[in-house]
């Protein structure tokens, strides 16, 4: 009897520490709208409207509960992408599932990652792919007995006439999976290479080094929330990197001409669909960043002034 027990508590211990393995603590964001269409890491078009996130290991498809942990707002996602490859940050949220638990105003909050259901199987996709394969068996057998009865001169003359050899519908299927499997490869080497690269913190920032950079024309609509006016590149690196270093990722930069005919470099946060959520972000920043900004409608803004 004490054996039983025993047996039966060193199982409940270790269930416990498996379901202690699948917990993880740490800051929560969520994507810019700029991203809206673009393809993850899965292959799947990310879509603000749905319930989805980005995690650096779990596999697609797992379902986990995020809950905020200061305000015990809770919200469950399907992982479709990887990252986010930001030291601290251990999941991205799309912005339907950030509104749940009220993420929209503050950028980002502390939360506790759980795995409600796990993908055990995250190449499924190319397994269903290669089961249509088994469907040509029955043209093969059919095709058997009419090559028996052809003359060996016909033969003759269809390989002189046509090309060696055309493709079965196996040898086609197998090409298509060899094609997926290498774009496959490569969307995980570029999930590799940009984990690779460290987010310049304002604390580490140098005015002679190397940097990575992106450029990207983003739509101009929705609003952003303008919080500093720069009039030279070295002076908006070091912003960048500030804001970067304060878990900011939705920066964007309008480069307009000033009154003198300088170059002046404004830097907007955002964008936001509407003024309110706009409003209500610049009002988070004022009262839990101390940072001063205003509401900007990006698409109206001037680019020659």
């Amino acid at each position: 009897m004490k054996s039983f027990a025993k047996i039966l508590f060193l199982n409940l211990l270790f269930t416990t520490s498996l379901m202690a393995q699948e917990e993880e603590f740490g800051l929560a964001s969520y994507y810019s709208d700029l991203f809206h269409g673009k393809p993850t890491a899965s292959g799947e078009a990310y879509d603000k409207n749905g319930f989805t996130c980005a995690h650096k290991t779990l596999p697609f498809g797992t379902t986990v509960k995020v809950t905020r942990l200061d305000n015990n707002k809770s919200v469950q996602v399907k992982v479709t992408d990887r990252g986010p490859f930001i030291s601290g940050r251990v999941v991205e949220l799309s912005k339907a599932a950030a509104n749940q638990i009220g993420l929209l105003a503050d950028g980002s909050a502390r939360v506790k990652v759980v795995v409600v259901k796990k993908e055990d199987k995250p190449t499924e996709a190319v397994t269903e792919t290669a089961k249509p394969e088994e469907k040509p068996k029955p043209a093969e057998t059919e095709v058997a007995p009419v090559k028996k009865e052809e003359p060996k001169k016909e033969v003759a003359a269809k390989t002189k006439d046509e090309p060696a050899a055309k493709p079965t519908t196996t040898e086609k299927s197998v090409a298509g999976n060899k094609k997926t499997a290498a774009k496959e490869t490569a969307t995980a080497k570029n999930v590799k290479n940009a984990s690779e690269s460290a987010l310049l913190k304002g604390s580490d920032y140098q005015p002679f080094d190397l940097f990575e950079i992106e450029l990207k024309r983003p739509e101009k609509k929705g609003y952003g929330v303008q919080v500093a006016v720069l009039s030279s590149q070295d002076a908006l690196f070091k912003k960048v990197a500030d804001l970067q270093e304060d878990w900011f990722s939705s920066i964007l930069v309008s480069v307009q001409k000033g009154p003198k005919d300088e170059v002046l470099y404004k830097v907007i946060l955002g964008s936001f669909e509407t003024q309110k959520e706009a409003d209500s972000y610049k009002s988070s920043l004022k009262k839990k960043k101390k940072m001063d900004g205003f509401v900007v409608d990006l698409a109206t803004l001037d680019t020659d002034k």
